[in-house]
């Protein structure tokens, strides 16, 4: 069982994929903004965090960021309104995926899987192995995104 985090401003989107997420026999924390995240995971870092790009304030590419530095072992999935953010947008921030609002169950369950199983791996082979030309080959060998 993974720890998921959720931030996205609309509380909404945050109880649908909380109940999505649940339902896959995960735990879920929730967050409404990048500075609420960052508080929740100093208090009980994430497996995986959920952000959406667009929020009021610090958005999620800057939360990304700051993921990436403090927190090395977490998945981050991105959740975006705009339809093609690309492979190179993803890899630059750190993220392992990208979700495109209104949501697919069967992409966000895909989502979950990949980034709790690159989770699992990196937490064993160490922040260390984090380089993005592995990130890639390792998302190339899953062939489910």
């Amino acid at each position: 069982m993974a720890l998921v985090l959720l931030v996205d401003d609309e509380a909404d989107v945050r109880h649908l994929l909380g109940q999505v997420i649940r339902r896959e026999g995960h735990e879920v924390m929730e967050a409404e903004s990048s500075d609420a995240a960052l508080a929740v995971m100093a208090a009980r870092a994430a497996d995986v965090v959920f952000t959406d790009i667009q929020m009021p304030g610090r958005d999620g590419r800057w939360l990304t960021l700051e993921l990436r530095k403090r927190y090395p072992l977490t998945a981050v999935v991105l959740a975006t309104s705009v339809t093609d953010l690309g492979a190179s947008t993803t890899l630059r921030f750190g993220v392992l995926s990208y979700l495109v609002k209104p949501f697919d169950i069967g992409a966000v369950r895909d989502a979950l899987k990949t980034a709790v199983a690159w989770h699992e791996e990196i937490a064993v082979a160490g922040p260390e192995e984090l380089q993005h030309d592995q990130l890639e080959a390792w998302l190339d060998s899953l062939e489910i995104l």
